[in-house]
């Protein structure tokens, strides 16, 4: 399994810069690091069940406590 580090400092760096859906999140960053969109998505998840981000209508954005 490909280390998901890379993957989810690249999350937060797009959040910061803005809100993302799903779908967008997950291509921009298969795109950035040539991985699957499903590494991606395992990312997302990682970065979701921990409390970093959230998503709320329609939407992935960091929260608060990050």
């Amino acid at each position: 399994m490909r280390d998901l580090e890379p993957l989810k400092e690249t999350i937060v760096d797009e959040l910061e810069r803005e809100r993302h859906t799903h779908k967008s999140l997950r291509k921009r960053v298969a795109d950035e690091h040539e991985c699957s969109e499903e590494a991606a998505s395992r990312a997302i998840s990682a970065l979701h069940d921990a409390g970093v981000i959230k998503h709320e209508h329609g939407f992935f954005e960091l929260t608060t406590d990050h």
